[in-house]
C-alpha cells in the first residue's frame, strides 16, 4: 500500500474588491503615475508624463516611485494618492 498526499491544498477564498468607478473627465484632475522601480522604466514614465501632459494639458500628472518592489506595500504612498489624486496609473515594467 502506498500513501499519496495531494500537494494542491485548499487555498482560502480571495475577497473580491470592485474597481474604482471610471472618471467622467480628466480635466482638472490629478493623476499619479506610479513607478514600481522596475529597472530602466523611470525614463519611460517620464516620456508618458510628457505625452499625457500635451494631450491633456488641464490634467496634473505626477510621477511617484513606490517604496520596495512590486510585491511590497507602500501605505504612505497609497494614503498620499487617496488624499491628493483622483486617479492612478501603476507601471509594472516592460
Amino acid at each position: 500500500m502506498i500513501t499519496v498526499l495531494n500537494p494542491v491544498g485548499a487555498p482560502s477564498p480571495t475577497p473580491l474588491i470592485p474597481m474604482a468607478p471610471r472618471l467622467d473627465t480628466l480635466e482638472g484632475k490629478t493623476i499619479y503615475i506610479v513607478d514600481v522601480m522596475y529597472p530602466l522604466t523611470h525614463q519611460l514614465f517620464e516620456e508618458i508624463q510628457k505625452v499625457f501632459s500635451q494631450k491633456y494639458p488641464k490634467t496634473k500628472w505626477v510621477i511617484k516611485s513606490k517604496a520596495g518592489t512590486y510585491f511590497d506595500d507602500d501605505p504612505k504612498l497609497w494614503a498620499e494618492i487617496k488624499a491628493s489624486a483622483q486617479g492612478m496609473i501603476i507601471g509594472v515594467g516592460h
